[in-house]
């Protein structure tokens, strides 16, 4: 069934990307990135600080779909949230587990296991419903936004990122590249899956099952439940480009430098975009960020 290979695949990235890097954080280590984070989300003008009110979390009741290595909910939960984050994969639910147990922050955050299209929650209870780069990579996302309206309270807000179908690294180079000059397209039905996340220091053997992308549109269509949609385009880095990208990304980082705090995302310090990412990223990003209000 799709849904444990969903699970292997998640666990093998965790295994990959971030179980040696947990297994030497301490709570002082965690504080220190949670700082460098809130730089890092800012400079990238990402979801987490575009979209997401971190001025005004403190008391706020925040649902994360999808919690990853925990990252984003001990974000939140140390700006007072009470942080209810879940995953399907036990290593990444034990992950984020421990880092809100780390973090100085609301002691109600909590991570539990469950699946986005059947939300084990009544309805109207969260103020936000937060999810970054996951939603994709569930099949029936239809059903997970349905979930998503169905538990938020009235005037609530769901802030998501999808990926984004007219993008740079879509268009100009996963479409034409890997699925048909190397043939993804005739060899797998999901070849969009094996072609998307790949990172951390260890080798993967595990292929991502499922990951679709969406235009604005289609976004649209997605959230037609909410009373309000907005959707901001961002994320563009030099290495999505073939061949010259990673060359041009090592250069940059002389200039721009490196966030640690990238370690907590995807395994590695971040390099800060330059003006110039930052700029393109508006047009021809992979991010679809989201805010819809119910």
């Amino acid at each position: 069934m799709i849904e444990g290979e969903i699970k292997r695949f998640w666990t093998a990235l965790y295994d990959a990307a971030h179980k040696d890097i947990d297994a030497r954080l301490t709570p002082e280590g965690l504080q220190t990135f949670l700082g460098e984070l809130k730089r890092l989300f800012r400079h990238r003008r990402h979801l987490a600080a575009v979209e997401m009110p971190l001025d005004s979390l403190s008391g706020k009741r925040v649902l994360e779909v999808g919690s990853g290595a925990g990252a984003h909910a001990a974000f939140f939960s140390s700006l007072g949230a009470e942080v209810i984050a879940l995953d399907l994969a036990w290593d990444r639910i034990l992950a984020t587990s421990r880092k809100l147990t780390m973090t100085w922050g609301s002691p109600k955050s909590i991570c539990v296991q469950a699946d986005a299209r059947c939300l084990p929650y009544v309805d109207g209870v969260f103020d936000i419903v937060y999810s970054n780069g996951v939603l994709h990579h569930s099949p029936n996302i239809e059903l997970a936004i349905h979930e998503i309206h169905r538990v938020l309270k009235p005037g609530g807000k769901s802030i998501v990122m999808l990926y984004a179908r007219d993008s740079f690294l879509y268009r100009g180079v996963l479409f034409p590249v890997r699925g048909l000059l190397q043939g993804g397209i005739l060899r797998h039905k999901q070849w969009l899956g094996r072609a998307t996340e790949r990172f951390g220091a260890r080798k993967q053997r595990v292929n991502n099952p499922w990951t679709e992308v969406f235009s604005v549109g289609e976004v649209r269509l997605l959230f037609r439940e909410f009373t309000t949609v907005t959707v901001r385009k961002n994320s563009f880095v030099f290495d999505q480009i073939p061949v010259i990208g990673q060359g041009l990304s090592r250069i940059a980082g002389f200039w721009t430098g490196w966030n640690p705090a990238g370690v907590l995302l995807y395994g590695n310090p971040w390099r800060n975009e330059t003006r110039f990412e930052l700029w393109a990223g508006q047009y021809v990003g992979f991010g679809l960020n989201i805010s819809a209000v119910k």
